[in-house]
Order: C-alpha cells, then sequence, then structure tokens
C-alpha cells in the first residue's frame, strides 16, 4: 500500500491521505476486507502525526469506504456493503461550502429565535415601525405613474432612473459620483459576495475591524481568504496601526463600517476616515465600505464613550479606556429630517462632515461603498446599491449574470418612488427620533439597573449599543440563563475575527417597543448580577 504525502502541498495531510486511500479502494487496488494498518503504524510508517491518520480514517467511515471492529481492526468494506446508505455528505459538498463556520449561524439562529422574549438580539427593525400606509401608497403611485408591465425587466445594473436618483442621493451626502457607478443590488450582502467573487483568491488578505458584522467574516472566509482583524477602541478601527498591518500582510481589502458600526455602534471620526483611504491608496489595496446604518443618526455626544454603571468609571470595548462621562458634543444637522428639505430625496442638503462616506474622500476608485434601504425601509424590499470605479461595476455586472440578472423591477420602481417623492427623507427622519427615542431608554434603564462592573458606550446613531459584562462573565452562557428570564440579546463572540470575545453584547435598541426596554433592560441587568454572584436565580450554583 505504497502512499506518499507531499508536505509542501498547500492541500492538508489529512485529506491527501484520504484522496489515495479512497483511489485504492474504488479502484479494487485495496480489496473488499483488506485490513488496514493501525492508526500508530501507519503515522509512523507516513512519518505524521497519528491524528493525522485518525483523521483521515474517519473521514473515509463516514462515506462508507472501511470500517473498523474492535479487537479485530479496520477493513475495507465491500462495495455491496457501502450501497443503500446516506449519501458521503462531506465529499459532496464544496470546500466553499465547507470553510462556513456553521456554528456561529446556528448561535445566530438560537439568539434570535425567542418568540416570547424581549429580542435585543435580532438585527432588523421592528416591523411596527413601517406605516401601514407607506409602502402602500408608494407602491400604487409607483405602478401608476411608469410603464410597467409583468414582463418589464430591468438591466444587469438597475433601471437608469433609479440609478440617476441613488447618484444624486450618495452626491448629497458627499459622494460625488455619476450613474454609471451605481449598481442596483438584491440587498448590501450580495454586493459583499460579488465583490469577494471579484477579488478574493484563496490565500489573500482582507483586514476587517476585529469585531465585525459576522456574515461578512463568513464571506471572506468560504473564498479562502486570510482574515485578520485590526484592533478597534471607541472611535473605530485603529488607523495608527493600520500601516503596519498593511506592511506585514499586504492586504487586497480593507472591510470597514465607519459609521455606526456593527456590532459596536463606534463613529470613525474625520481624521481616521482619511487614514484608511490614504492608506488603502498607498498600498494599493482596495476598501469596502459598508455603510446600512449611516442615514440614521441622532443628536448626542459624538466620543463614543463608555459608560459605567450610572456613574463615572474606566470601560473598554477591546482596547478602549475613556471616561464614562467624557464629552458632551451634539450634532445639529441630522440627515433625514422630519422636515424633508434639502433635495429630491428628502434628505437635507446639510450633513456632519463626521459622517462623510469613505467614497466621499477619494476619486481614483479604491473605495468601494455598499448600502441598503433594508435598515431604513423594510428588510422585505431586498434592495441595495454599490458605489464604484466603472472598471468595478462592468466586472459585478459580468459576475451577476450568473446569479439573478438583476433585482426585481417591482422593488426598484418602489425606490424610485421613494426618493423622487421625497417620502423616503421625512420617513427616515421619524425613524431617527423614534429610534433616538429608544436609545435614550435603553441608556437611561441601563444606568438604573446595570450591576457593578457593566460598561456601554452611547451609539451616535445606528441599532446597536456595545456592552461590555462584568469580569469573569461569558457572553455565550448568560445567554442561556437570559432567554429563560425572557430577554435576548447577541453574544460578542459572534463578530470576532480570531479571538473569543466573550466579555462582550450587543444590544439592538431599535427592535423592541418602547415600552419594553426598560423591562427587558431590567431582566438582563438581574440575569447579569446574579451570574456575577454565582448563582442561576433559583438558589443553585452555576
Amino acid at each position: 500500500m505504497p502512499i506518499t504525502l507531499n508536505r509542501h502541498s498547500s492541500v492538508p495531510l489529512y485529506r491527501q491521505l484520504v484522496n489515495a486511500l479512497r483511489e485504492d479502494i474504488v479502484s479494487g487496488a485495496l480489496a473488499a476486507n483488506y485490513k488496514l494498518p493501525s492508526e500508530r503504524e501507519l503515522a509512523e510508517r507516513l512519518g505524521v502525526n497519528r491524528a493525522t491518520v485518525l483523521q483521515a480514517y474517519q473521514q473515509l467511515k463516514s462515506e462508507g469506504l472501511i470500517a473498523s471492529h474492535v479487537g479485530r481492526g479496520t477493513f475495507v468494506c465491500a462495495s455491496d456493503d457501502r450501497q443503500g446508505g446516506a449519501p458521503p455528505w462531506q465529499i459532496l459538498f464544496s470546500d466553499y461550502s465547507n470553510r462556513f463556520t456553521y456554528h456561529d449561524i446556528a448561535a445566530a439562529d438560537q439568539a434570535q429565535q425567542a418568540p416570547d422574549a424581549i429580542d435585543f438580539a435580532t438585527g432588523s427593525q421592528n416591523p411596527a415601525d413601517i406605516p401601514d400606509d407607506l409602502l402602500r401608497d408608494v407602491s400604487i403611485r409607483a405602478f401608476e405613474s411608469a410603464d410597467f408591465h409583468s414582463t418589464q425587466e430591468s438591466p444587469i445594473e438597475g433601471f437608469p432612473q433609479l440609478r440617476e436618483l441613488l447618484a444624486d442621493h450618495m452626491t448629497q451626502r458627499g459622494v460625488r459620483c455619476d450613474a454609471d457607478n451605481v449598481m442596483v443590488l438584491s440587498g448590501a450582502e450580495q454586493g459583499l459576495d460579488l465583490c469577494v467573487r471579484a477579488f478574493v483568491n484563496p490565500g489573500d488578505c482582507v483586514l476587517v475591524e476585529q469585531s465585525t458584522f459576522f456574515p461578512a467574516l463568513q464571506a471572506f472566509r468560504s473564498a479562502d481568504a486570510r482574515v485578520i482583524g485590526v484592533p478597534i477602541d471607541e472611535h473605530g478601527m485603529r488607523t495608527d496601526l493600520l500601516d503596519g498591518y498593511c506592511k506585514r500582510f499586504h492586504p487586497k481589502l480593507i472591510f470597514t463600517i465607519p459609521t455606526f458600526q456593527n456590532p459596536s455602534g463606534a463613529t470613525m471620526p474625520l481624521r481616521r476616515r482619511r487614514e484608511i483611504v490614504e492608506t488603502a491608496m498607498r498600498y494599493q489595496c482596495l476598501v469596502i465600505e459598508d455603510d446600512p446604518y449611516g442615514e440614521l443618526c441622532y443628536s448626542g455626544r459624538t466620543d463614543g464613550a463608555m459608560d459605567a454603571g450610572g456613574h463615572g468609571g474606566i470601560g473598554g470595548i477591546g482596547g478602549i479606556g475613556s471616561t464614562g462621562n467624557a464629552g458632551t458634543a451634539s450634532i445639529a444637522s441630522i440627515p433625514g429630517n422630519a422636515s424633508g428639505a434639502g433635495n429630491a430625496s428628502g434628505a437635507p442638503s446639510q450633513r456632519p462632515r463626521e459622517l462623510t462616506p469613505l467614497k466621499g474622500m477619494e476619486n481614483a476608485g479604491y473605495v468601494i461603498y455598499l448600502s441598503t434601504f433594508s435598515k431604513t425601509v423594510t428588510p422585505g424590499l431586498r434592495t441595495g446599491w454599490l458605489v464604484a470605479d466603472s472598471h468595478v461595476i462592468a466586472r459585478i455586472a459580468a459576475l451577476r449574470r450568473m446569479i439573478d440578472q438583476h433585482t426585481s423591477s417591482s422593488s426598484q420602481l418602489i425606490c424610485m418612488e421613494l426618493l423622487s417623492s421625497g417620502r423616503i427623507g421625512r420617513h427616515i427622519g421619524r425613524l431617527c427620533e423614534i429610534y433616538g427615542h429608544r436609545r435614550d431608554l435603553m441608556l437611561d434603564a441601563l444606568r438604573r439597573y446595570a450591576p457593578d462592573g457593566m460598561r456601554w458606550n452611547t451609539p451616535l446613531g445606528g441599532y446597536y449599543l456595545w456592552a461590555r459584562l462584568p469580569d469573569g462573565l461569558r457572553a455565550a452562557r448568560l445567554l442561556d440563563d437570559a432567554r429563560h428570564a425572557g430577554v435576548t440579546f447577541m453574544p460578542g463572540d459572534m463578530f470576532a475575527v480570531d479571538e473569543d470575545d466573550s466579555s462582550h453584547i450587543r444590544l439592538n435598541f431599535v427592535r423592541p417597543d418602547s415600552q419594553q426596554i426598560a423591562p427587558g433592560i431590567r431582566l438582563l441587568c438581574d440575569t447579569i448580577a446574579e451570574a456575577a454572584q454565582g448563582t442561576d436565580g433559583r438558589g443553585g450554583e452555576r
């Protein structure tokens, strides 16, 4: 049974061994009932770790090619024994799909699937916040005013009128672009997937925030990229470290959420935004800017400082070390205010410079911008957009022909009406008032009920508040207790790149009703306090 392993190959040794043995068994070179060497014997013969042989044998057993009998050894199965069983899923699934970390998806589902609990976990808005008449009226107007019929198809890049409206919308947000630089998407995550297909080869390095949007991590890992986390603080990615990371790892892409970051809620100051763009240009790597929350801005302090249980103190998000009562600056100009004056989309003509997208800071093509209507209108609309250099638009359009051809024509017509009528600006202004109020309710409840040692930030906008648990508590373990008490959250390690971030939790303050926030935070804080005392709330030790 001659087997040769290539230690210089990128294919793991155990998989090389699986491939060699499988080929011999299927070809008949190893006959039925042939006794294979023991794990120890084969490991010594090949000069590999015993665990390598054990892993290979386990794979072949799952495929029904070999079987072990206690006291007798491991044998090749007869071909008849291999028929009629379950499909050999592990070899049928592609390497691409096998690189998904399914335990992360399962953990997210567990956190979000609690129908009777107060929901601080789910990453979407409260359906009740979408007025009943908004989409109904807009849809009627869209279909009455457009030359629409059931066979109408959109160009793959989107309807020209919608691309023009989105270009105007982005121009008023500080991004100078033409309709040719805009592609309409079936959601921003589709844009991320297309960017990965267009740019990432196996082994390419992608830099991200140390805690980031976990579907982005899945997308990069599935392409077999090396995903490296850059430390974050209360202002987002540590751009003072970025040059060193680029010099050492030579990234193909930098992925960042600079405005109301998910999960931390941090907002990157103007100086750091410029540093990211300048660094990307210096090292000739691309930046993917994800901006799903950028228009949901609320008045409040801009420093993102941590609060500490209702009193000043030292807290931390990764490397954070700011005091709880620092900074009270407010933003005077809030995008999408209720007046709706200033442009066709209803957004005001002035925006805080701090919120200028990275895409608005360069015109050489290094930044690819993604956004969506899912966080401001409704997730069911499934419409987003991408702003990029025309070379990128052309390549992504070619790739997209293999996926869905174009975004739903109906959804595009609705978005055209929302933008051209100004309804979307007035709707976002209303959301800013509602969500800003809910954020303040959550902050007030935390100040009243949080146990000693708990820290949290004050997000300027978006959906999320990022909290640090008292020392010694693990978020994933706490989640079961919280669900039992009737409240749920998202554990921080869901978003961590390569470190166990068991000390943080993400709280969505826009998902629950206003009346649920204080009771929910009280239940959560009581659960945290009980866990910190080493009890499970029923008098027993954890």
